[in-house]
């Protein structure tokens, strides 16, 4: 999309003077598939797209405003230091501004920016990420889990039924995909295994959720989520829009990392960080 054919807002939050502070020039823009972000320096603003993908609804002002707001409050538990404040967008004529008396016309959250290389996933690429990186980031996530709110509410998320509803829509999606990047005999046998593997463990996922391990998850613990700042490890941008995403086992954030580590083809990795939580944590049951 080009700046011609941008939301008026967005081309006016492009310009320097949009801001109540300095900023660097050019002002940089990030697209994703639900979000705007705008990084102005010393400050990052998102705001969400008015889209609805079923698993995500941000089709109303009063949606995202509200997603906006729990962006904030569950970002500031793994990196209180970046997520500042919900600002209201307003519009007087046909100016936009930052904040303001009128009434809302969208709102951002405003971050605080830091160096693309600070991530693990640039670290990694860069050959700079060390073991006891790894380790550390165990024991920060293993600290991350154990503050995590639960309640019944949450901790139903952990029942073999509404586990299964997740199973069962990915096998439902994965299913057209047959004769492509799988067999229809792959398919079969890994579905009879889930399928097995429910019956089998059904005491397990009593236990899990009897022990408090089902909680409010990250729920996108992978690499690109992880950074290293300021001599302190963050985790940001875990899923704001989707409760299933976040209400789930603590080991479902864990097997993320692990799988995102593995696939970049450090199995070394991985290990030191699976195993950093769980000495922190002596959870043995959920590996």
């Amino acid at each position: 999309m080009t700046e011609t054919n941008l939301p008026t807002l967005i081309s006016q939050m492009l310009q320097p003077g949009f801001y109540p502070h300095p900023v660097i020039e050019p002002i940089e823009l990030i697209q994703t598939h639900i979000s705007y972000v705008l990084l102005t320096g010393d400050y990052a603003y998102k705001l969400k797209k008015p889209a609805n993908f079923g698993f995500l609804d941000f089709s109303t002002l009063e949606k995202r405003k509200h997603f906006c707001e729990e962006e904030l409050r569950l970002n500031q538990r793994g990196a209180g230091e970046l997520y500042l404040e919900v600002i209201p967008l307003t519009l007087v004529g046909e100016q936009y501004h930052l904040g303001g008396t009128e009434e809302a016309v969208e709102y951002t959250v405003k971050m605080r920016q830091f160096p693309q290389e600070c991530l693990f996933s640039e670290l990694f690429g860069n050959g700079n990420l060390q073991e006891n990186q790894l380790e550390e980031l165990g024991r920060v996530v293993a600290q991350y889990h154990a503050q995590a709110e639960t309640n019944d509410y949450i901790r139903s998320f952990g029942e073999v039924s509404q586990v299964r509803l997740a199973i069962d829509e990915n096998y439902q999606q994965a299913e057209k995909y047959i004769g492509g990047p799988q067999t229809q005999t792959q398919f079969e046998e890994t579905k009879q295994y889930t399928d097995n593997f429910f019956v089998e463990h059904s005491e397990l996922f009593k236990n899990r959720i009897e022990n408090n391990y089902i909680c409010e998850c990250h729920g996108d613990l992978h690499l690109r989520n992880i950074a290293f700042w300021h001599e302190k490890i963050m985790l940001f941008d875990c899923i704001e829009f989707n409760e299933p995403f976040r209400f789930a086992d603590v080991m479902y954030d864990v097997a993320f990392t692990v799988m995102d580590i593995e696939a970049r083809g450090r199995k070394d990795l991985g290990n030191a960080f699976l195993n950093a939580y769980v000495e922190e944590t002596g959870d043995w049951e959920g590996l």
